[in-house]
């Protein structure tokens, strides 16, 4: 963990304590979900994390369906004022990403030495051990490889379902964000924004950020039809766009497509109607986008130990909610929280050029 990160714990570890609030969704009283008002939850959660109900959910088979794609009810026309709710997993781990395979596993850092892996109930393995300085992390869905940005060496290495480590590309300043792109490509921010050819290792850079460093890239984000590549930075509180013509390559300066309270955007994610979901670390907040840039207020109440610093969706296989954000919480004992906001994945509907390629 860099300086400025070991920084940003010492404040983390200095949140007051707060009571978590009971919240109902749903007209079963069983149906109860923990809605966080703030403060410290620096306890087990055993106690006060109620789980979900699996009748609230839209169609969704949770126990041995290993479907990719499970229906989903979503409106896009009423997005919600405030999510559905949220519960933490004591078991799971993650770091600053995380990643879904097809059998319903959970792959996360520990924060330690090891990528675990974890189910949604109360099983915690550990992986691949001998892992150092993990940031976000990405699932090829048709190798079954991930590839992981690694601060410790300044690296991108693909880790194969086996276990297998190999380094793909290095040489990287300060990274963090690692996307897989809807042309295969990964897509590395690290200050600036590259482009790697997971085979070749060859970068190709996208965006520089300035000489007087007003914006750096911390992460990327597609939209829906892969014309628009979003950039959290964690300078000037702005989220950045960049146009893309047919071969996703820039035809644009990066411009401010939204400006956020704070300044520390640590992913950005897009959800199946364009919306993007942004969390900020200096005010806790998840910050929802619509896709002409107007800002929410914070979609959850958090506490600094309780931020997000990631976010994956669960994929509906092994009782993850295909309409749930699953976000790591490093400074909550790496736990993993999930928060259920009523609309899919955006990869599951994006497209290239009028194709889908949505996985």
């Amino acid at each position: 963990m860099n300086s400025r990160r070991n920084v940003l714990l010492g404040v983390a570890l200095l949140a007051p304590a707060c009571v978590p609030v009971i919240a109902e969704i749903g007209d079963d009283d069983d149906d109860e979900v923990i809605v966080d008002t703030g403060g410290s939850d620096t306890d087990t959660d055993a106690d006060t994390d109620a789980d979900v109900d699996s009748d609230t959910d839209t169609d969704t088979d949770t126990d041995t369906d290993t479907e990719l794609d499970p229906p989903v009810d979503y409106d896009c026309s009423a997005p919600l004022d405030f999510n559905l709710g949220d519960r933490t997993l004591d078991h799971a781990r993650g770091y600053h990403g995380l990643a879904f395979d097809t059998e319903g596993w959970l792959i996360g850092w520990d924060g330690r030495q090891t990528l675990v892996k974890a189910d949604y109930e109360d099983v915690r393995e550990p992986w691949v051990p001998g892992q150092w300085g993990v940031e976000q992390i990405a699932r090829d869905e048709e190798t079954g490889d991930y590839f992981v940005a690694k601060s410790d060496d300044g690296t991108v290495v693909r880790i194969s379902p086996t276990g297998a480590e190999t380094i793909i590309a290095q040489g990287f300043y300060w990274i963090y964000g690692v996307t897989i792109g809807p042309d295969g490509m990964l897509y590395v921010s690290d200050g600036d924004v590259y482009r790697v050819d997971p085979d070749t290792g060859e970068k190709t850079m996208l965006a520089q950020r300035p000489e007087d460093d007003a914006w750096f890239s911390h992460n990327v984000g597609f939209n829906l039809d892969s014309t628009i590549l979003y950039v959290g930075t964690i300078a000037g509180g702005d989220l950045l766009a960049i146009d893309l013509d047919e071969a996703l390559d820039p035809v644009s300066e990066p411009y401010v497509f939204a400006s956020l309270p704070g300044d520390w955007m640590d992913t950005v994610s897009v959800d199946a109607c364009g919306y993007l979901w942004v969390p900020e670390y200096w005010t806790s907040g998840l910050y929802r986008i619509s896709p002409d840039g107007e800002v929410s207020e914070s979609m959850l109440d958090q506490s600094e130990t309780r931020y997000g610093h990631g976010a994956v969706w669960g994929r509906g296989v092994g009782g993850w909610r295909p309409d749930a954000i699953d976000m790591p919480e490093p400074y909550n004992n790496f736990k993993v929280r999930e928060i259920i906001i009523g609309i899919p994945d955006g990869n599951r509907v994006r497209t290239w050029n009028g194709e889908l390629v949505g996985r």
